[in-house]
């Protein structure tokens, strides 16, 4: 019994709608439901690969289906077993799909329904329009079934048939594949057609080079890239057969010519003795020549010394010109630094305004405190009035029978006890102001040696961290010796000499080849080649091209110095025996490298010392000036010391971190990072006691100062209140009569009012404290503005400083070049007048060379030969003589048959050999040019991918992008949510203006919820769909990880997506309920569960 479908269209009228599913159930099981127009969608009318229909029989758990498809959008839904995978399984099956393309069964044979021995599947196409396959022979629609049997040797069968008239075209599936090829259909695309599997494989994916993948996939990028790559491989091997035929030519033109010479011999046999006398007069005249050449050569080297000496002038004339425009480049620069500091003054009397006022207005805030603790205790001593007049009223008519004299002397001598407490209170109270006057000094000094300790903590923590990275570095070195070079080396060197060259195989890193003879000179010259350790060295640009390629490749750093292989002399540059010169302190084993150091840094001029004191002594031993050949002079304790404008100055150097590049023993250089770690280590902990012992001593103040305030704050308690009990005792002395209760009571009234007066005092000055507080703060502000102004002009006149400074180094360099110029010069003169010396000499021999070969031959003849090969000439002349004399086994005319028959195999193979260069090289143009196409192609897709990504992320409210890295072969998707934006909204706001805008990064789609993600990843589908073309797009269970928001989105995106896209068609499955309506070119399936019975199957 075949599955029920129902199909869902925008429906026409009611009764249409009633009527339609019967009938079409009846004929084909399909409920169809009609447009509401009346008609049907016409997109794709006059086009090609449009799934019209697909049929199954006995296929997976369908018994009969028949599936008619809408030209643009299809979802088919139903519950999980009702067959909805089958169908898009059928379609990859039926268009040449392999059974391991599905995911679904291993072998066709598993696709036959239970309990038969055969499926069919047919898949209709269209076939109209003006690219049209063959209509002429397969109509306006294609149909392509494929049978499928578990018995026999044929386990499947393909026909094709026109769709027209029904009869079979092809039985062959070359057709199919044309066929698929022509209408751009792509089955085995994991993008183009997404089964079940592959599609929750597509949208679980996180790994960015998974994602790389299916892009290249979808694109056919990675199929062009495999083909490029058949094609290099092709001409790597023909490269390697020309390579074999050029080493077997040479053999071949030797045999050749042997024979030519052989013939020539032959016939040439009567005239040897001829020749021979013709050249053993040239041989004469040639010696004659020879000589003469000698004095034009003498002549020549003259003129080029010359020539020497007039650009030796002109670089001493350019250097004394430099050497004047960098001083008057410095005297500039010194006087801008000067004009920037003047601009200090009116900053400082900015400054000193707002500080005074800062001062104020903290004593200000200091008095207003003071005030708060007076207010406070008049309030309370108010409060202690009340409550003693309140009990006095009530004791008054009490004290009214005790009249006596002796109670009057208990009062007086009760208010002198008062006063004498009095008087001990107000003295303690000025102690402990005096005391807390100064624990707030001390507090101040304390927060200012906090800082400071926290600033020792800081750089020692760095140095720490400093020393430990060092350390690694160190440790890995002793795996692997190449990483002291930088990262890449190791592998730079492999592929280096697998690489052919142009010119010299490079040679690197230069530090391979220079060790040092004394380690105690070690961190100073790692210090002063550094970088030129790690460089290169080849011989043409050509290689350096090549050798940078390689570099990139392994993200080597290193230099490439283009260089010359001239071994020139450069002992007439060197000092004093001596000094100890950073050459002769380095033994360096290949000489090109020892040379390209002397030209690079000069280490044949810069003299080493171990201690300062003693360079400063060096340098100023000629006369005050420089030793001879000394350009520089460095200390092994870390300086510089060099001219400056005609005196002397010495530079720290900044030190770099030590390694085995100069082949220490790194044992030794890792024992003593981790002794320097030690002692590193010691520093950061005693900084961190001292920070600790500092905040232990501010606590304690805290503490004094907070218990002295207790203590002044009772003292004053006890004041108020004795005055009091004195006030209270007078007028218990005084007064006797009893009108005395009704003036308590009056002035119980008045402390009452006086009380409320003082809380009302008590507010207005904590408003006043407030204010004065927000004026210090503002105070603090411009402060701190004056203070940037001055930082920035001292950091800004510091520059100009290090600029002259730096100007007035080059001043050395250039009198260094000056010197060593004229040293040159020198040189050239005493070569000259050596080239002059010797011209004079060979003057001389030409006239007895001439006088002696007139008496060989006494005309003078033309020579054709330099001298050694005339020499060589006689004698094989006389050889072939005594050779033809011995043995002429073989006739002339045999001598030319067997000469032509290795002239013609010679020819023929090097016009083999330049054609199959030739090409080799068209082959590996069009190859390049390919690669370039592909490239360009990738870039394009990549960045139309990207537009896509954005514009169908908008759709929901998301932001983001996506991340392509082609060298690493990664593809990053990066979303920001609706929540997301809203959120760095909110930070925004909060925020200061600084902080705005980088607060906030895009997530990785890791960290997105599982719709989020899901919906993220739907949209990468929709612009990689974006890019293909292919008129079928197939994706199965697209929604299975989305919620109900996210979901309904994703499917008015497809939606959308698929009308934008004119002659395309999607097919989507889902077990979902539908949260969009059917249209004219929307159609919803509805596949109703298969009755499945138990069928043992044999």
């Amino acid at each position: 019994m075949g599955n029920k479908i129902e199909r869902s269209q925008t429906p026409d009228s009611d009764q249409e709608n009633s009527m339609a599913p019967s009938q079409a159930a009846a004929k084909t099981g399909v409920i169809r439901l009609r447009a509401r127009n009346g008609e049907e969608h016409t997109d794709g009318a006059d086009c090609i690969g449009i799934v019209e229909r697909v049929e199954l029989q006995d296929f997976m758990c369908h018994e009969r289906a028949d599936v008619k498809l809408c030209p643009k959008v299809n979802f088919i839904t139903g519950q999980n077993g009702s067959g909805k995978s089958a169908i898009l399984t059928a379609l990859i099956i039926a268009l040449g799909g392999k059974a391991s393309a599905t995911n679904r069964a291993p072998s066709l044979k598993e696709f036959v329904r239970e309990g038969q021995t055969r499926a069919v599947v047919r898949v209709h196409l269209k076939n109209r329009g003006s690219e049209a396959y063959l209509p002429e022979r397969f109509g306006s629609s294609i149909i392509i079934e494929r049978q499928l049997n578990t018995v026999g040797n044929a386990t499947s069968l393909f026909k094709i048939r026109n769709g027209n008239s029904g009869e079979v075209i092809s039985r062959k599936k070359e057709d199919v594949v044309a066929i698929t090829d022509h209408m751009a259909i792509q089955v085995d695309n994991p993008i183009n057609i997404l089964s079940q599997d592959a599609a929750r494989e597509f949208l679980a994916s996180t790994s960015p080079d998974k994602m790389y993948h299916f892009f290249l996939k979808g694109t056919q990028l990675f199929q062009l890239r495999e083909d490029l790559e058949v094609v290099r491989q092709a001409i790597t091997r023909a490269e390697s057969s020309i390579n074999r035929k050029k080493e077997v030519l040479p053999e071949m033109k030797a045999e050749k010519r042997r024979w030519e010479q052989h013939y020539e011999d032959m016939r040439q046999a009567r005239d040897l003795s001829t020749k021979m006398e013709s050249l053993s007069h040239q041989m004469a005249w040639a010696m004659v020549e020879e000589a003469e050449a000698e004095v034009q050569k003498a002549n020549e080297d003259i003129s080029m010394q010359q020539k020497k000496l007039s650009k030796v002038d002109e670089k001493v004339d350019a250097e004394r010109a430099a050497i004047d425009e960098i001083n008057k480049e410095v005297e500039q620069l010194e006087e801008q630094a000067s004009a920037q500091m003047v601009q200090l003054e009116p900053l400082q009397e900015e400054r000193r305004v707002p500080l005074e006022r800062l001062n104020s207005l903290k004593s200000t805030l200091r008095t207003f405190k003071q005030t708060e603790n007076e207010i406070n205790a008049e309030a309370r001593s108010t409060r202690e009035r009340i409550e003693a007049l309140k009990k006095e009223i009530a004791v008054e008519r009490e004290r009214l029978v005790d009249k006596g004299s002796a109670g009057r002397e208990r009062l007086k001598k009760t208010i002198q006890d008062l006063e004498d407490s009095i008087a001990d209170q107000e003295a303690e109270l000025s102690k402990l102001q005096e005391q807390q006057k100064a624990l707030e000094d001390r507090s101040l000094e304390l927060h200012e040696t906090e800082k400071e300790r926290k600033a020792d903590v800081v750089r020692a923590q760095q140095q720490v961290e400093h020393v430990k990275s060092g350390l690694q570095d160190l440790m890995n070195q002793t795996s692997d010796q190449m990483s002291a070079f930088g990262r890449g080396v190791k592998e730079a060197l492999v592929e280096i000499k697998r690489t052919k060259w142009q010119g010299m195989t490079p040679i690197g890193p230069i530090g391979k080849f220079v060790k040092l003879r004394d380690r105690k000179w070690s961190l100073i010259i790692e210090t002063t080649l550094d970088k030129t350790l790690n460089s290169f060295l080849v011989d043409s640009h050509a290689d350096r091209i090549k050798l940078d390629a390689i570099f990139r490749q392994y993200n080597c750093q290193s230099r490439i110095v283009v260089c010359r292989a001239e071994m020139f002399d450069y002992t007439q540059g060197e000092p004093d025996g001596s000094y100890t010169t950073m050459l002769r302190a380095l033994h360096i084993s290949d000489e090109l490298v020892k040379r390209q150091l002397i030209n690079i840094n000069r280490i044949e001029q810069i003299v080493l010392v171990e201690h300062r004191a003693e360079g400063d002594r060096l340098m100023s031993s000629n006369n005050g000036g420089f030793p001879r050949n000394v350009s520089a002079c460095l200390s092994a304790d870390g300086y510089n010391v060099g001219a400056r404008r005609g005196g002397l100055s010495t530079q720290a150097i900044s030190l770099v971190r030590q390694s085995s590049r100069l082949g220490e023993d790194i044992s030794q250089t890792i024992a003593r990072e981790r002794q320097i770690l030690a002692e590193k280590s010691k520093e950061l902990t005693e900084a961190q006691k001292a920070l600790a012992e500092i905040r232990n001593e501010m606590e304690a103040v805290a503490g004094e100062y907070k218990r002295s305030s207790l203590a002044e704050l009772k003292c004053r308690e006890r004041i108020n209140r004795a005055t009091s009990e004195i006030q209270q005792t007078r007028e218990r002395l005084h007064s006797d009569e009893p009108a005395k209760i009704a003036a308590l009571e009056g002035e119980l009234e008045t402390f009452e009012t006086q009380l409320e007066s003082i809380q009302t005092q008590f507010r207005d000055h904590i408003s006043q404290r407030k204010v004065k507080e927000e004026e210090i703060r503002q105070v603090e502000s411009d402060l701190q503005l004056v203070e940037q102004k001055a930082s920035f002009i001292r950091d800004k006149a510091d520059k100009l400083r290090r600029a002259a400074e730096s100007k007035a180094t080059q001043c050395q360099t250039h009198n260094n070049n000056i010197e060593y110029w004229n040293s040159k010069r020198t040189t050239l003169e005493e070569k000259m007048r050596s080239l002059e010396a010797q011209k004079m000499d060979v003057e001389a021999r030409v006239g007895e060379i001439e006088n002696d070969a007139r008496k060989v031959c006494p005309e003078r003849v033309p020579v054709e030969h330099p001298p050694r090969k005339l020499d060589r000439m006689i004698s094989e002349c006389k050889a072939r003589l005594e050779e033809i004399e011995r043995s002429s086994n073989m006739t002339l005319a045999e001598v030319a048959e067997k000469a032509q028959t290795y002239i013609m195999t010679y020819t023929k193979a090097k016009e083999e050999l330049r054609s199959v260069i030739a090409l080799v090289s068209a082959l590996k143009t069009a190859h390049q040019q390919r690669l370039n196409k592909w490239m360009q192609f990738r870039d394009s897709m990549a960045v139309r991918t990207k537009l896509h990504f954005i514009k169908n992320l908008m759709q929901r409210g998301y932001t983001g992008k996506l991340e392509f890295d082609h060298t690493q072969c990664t593809l990053i998707p990066k979303v920001k949510t609706d929540q997301d934006l809203v959120s760095e909204r909110i930070t925004d706001s909060t925020s200061s203006p600084s902080a705005k805008g980088g607060s906030y990064q895009r997530k990785d789609t890791r960290s997105l919820s599982g719709g989020e993600k899901s919906f993220t990843t739907i949209c990468l589908l929709l612009s990689l769909w974006e890019t293909m073309n292919c008129p079928v797009r197939a994706l199965d269970e697209f929604d299975v990880f989305m919620d109900a928001a996210n979901r309904r989105i994703a499917m008015s995106m497809m939606v959308a997506s698929a009308r934008t896209q004119r002659d395309t068609q999607f097919i989507l499955i889902t077990p979902q309920d539908m949260s969009v309506k059917p249209d004219k070119d929307v159609t919803i399936l509805r596949l109703q569960p298969p009755q499945r019975t138990a069928v043992s199957r044999h």
